[in-house]
């Protein structure tokens, strides 16, 4: 018996309710179902074909595969040292060569099966934890120490480890400045090897953004970080904001700061898609971006709407991880009533709600008319640590939300 859902919205004074709807969709509908898979989902090559069987039984059609993480890469760089995870439990083995290529075998299987593999990037982070690579690794945390960002105190930004620190709230990445050039340029080289050296289907930013999630603020900076942000006042970054605006500080002009910083982004954008798309003109470029393009551009100075605009960025992938449908629908709105006339809106949506919310959600992103949806993550499906099982959820979204197969709004034939 087919399963249907049926959905209504009551919108009163903002607030809305779903009840299901339906939510499978006909074979060949052009819907982009995609998942990302985190770098802590595989170590092995049997990992990675595990991974892409599940992907294809669960009728997703776009896999976003993390290849780097930490300032270190899950494939053979002449530029970034191999990611410790794939050697050992520690970072005292960055650098050294596993003896596989994970992306060379997810590629292989994914296209195997009909699946897009997109390399799936961290941008700006560059390391997260205090346990540091080894100086000989070519690291960037030793390499280029002054890429990396200050705070408004103009201290280097190092990364919060709970564990080492008790103080701190998170455990959280250190990021380079999108403020310095040699920074920017040292991105577009990395991804630009990526894309000429392996046939993806996508490459796929996360992190491209300032971070606003970390709360500790140097004594007598609050106000600045309040009013400013708390990145990134490196010394590169201040000396080209001043001589290119004209203005002598940070503090006179908030919005001018802002500005500043969201453009850097903008250019690094700008670079990586004309380098890229010289090795591989149908790439496709999607971002995990802010869900509410306002805040954003005012938090954390991603100005993605813009990226689209421009041609810089194919597909932005909102990260609307809420249990709220309410919120969950008026960000969605938030995005589409700026959608530009390029491009493709994804709403990315958290599978750690259960599965009424998730189909639920699935239900709003159609009758809204976004171009489809993505989960995060696979980790929520599939027991990586007991053979890359289903979990009850992979069964009941198997059954509902992806039904029949779908192809994405970008497909073309291999």
């Amino acid at each position: 018996m087919k399963l249907r859902w049926h959905i209504a919205f009551i919108l009163t004074l903002g607030l809305l309710s779903a009840i299901p709807a339906q939510a499978a969709k006909r074979d060949n509908d052009k819907q982009v179902r995609a998942l990302w898979v985190t770098r802590w989902d595989y170590k092995t090559p049997a990992d990675v074909r595990m991974i892409m069987k599940n992907c294809a039984a669960m009728r997703f059609n776009v896999v976003l595969f993390q290849v780097r993480g930490n300032g270190t890469v899950f494939y053979p760089s002449k530029i970034e040292p191999w990611a410790w995870e794939l050697t050992s439990e520690d970072p005292k083995t960055t650098g050294e060569d596993p003896g596989w290529d994970p992306l060379a075998v997810a590629i292989k299987e994914a296209h195997k099966r009909g699946l897009e593999l997109h390399a799936y990037v961290n941008v700006f982070p560059a390391w997260r934890s205090q346990k540091f690579p080894p100086r000989t690794s070519g690291q960037l945390w030793w390499e280029h120490p002054d890429w990396f960002m200050c705070d408004a105190a103009g201290n280097r930004m190092i990364p919060r480890d709970a564990e080492a620190d008790p103080k701190v709230s998170r455990d959280w990445y250190s990021f380079i400045s999108p403020g310095v050039p040699e920074a920017q340029d040292y991105l577009v080289d990395l991804f630009e090897e990526l894309v000429k050296n392996y046939d993806i289907d996508g490459l796929h930013y996360d992190y491209i953004r300032y971070p606003r999630e970390i709360r500790e603020v140097a004594k007598g900076y609050e106000d600045r970080a309040k009013r400013l942000g708390n990145w990134s006042y490196d010394p590169v970054s201040l000396a080209r904001f001043s001589k290119e605006t004209g203005i002598a500080a940070p503090d006179l002009d908030p919005e001018a700061w802002v500005k500043w910083r969201a453009e850097q982004i903008t250019e690094t954008a700008r670079k990586v898609s004309e380098r890229v798309r010289k090795h591989n003109p149908d790439i496709v470029i999607t971002a995990s971006v802010m869900a509410d393009p306002e805040d954003a551009y005012q938090t954390k100075m991603q100005d993605y709407v813009t990226w689209m605009e421009l041609g810089y960025l194919d597909a932005a992938i909102t990260m609307n991880y809420t249990g709220d449908n309410a919120k969950f629908t008026t960000r969605c709105r938030a995005l589409l009533e700026r959608r530009p006339e390029k491009g493709w809106v994804v709403a990315g949506m958290s599978l750690g709600n259960d599965v009424k919310i998730i189909r639920d959600q699935v239900a709003i992103t159609l009758d809204l008319k976004t171009d489809g949806f993505a989960g995060f993550a696979y980790a929520r499906l599939f027991d990586r640590d007991n053979g890359h099982k289903p979990l009850p959820l992979a069964e009941k979204l198997t059954q509902t939300v992806l039904r029949g197969k779908a192809d994405t709004p970008w497909a073309r034939s291999r």
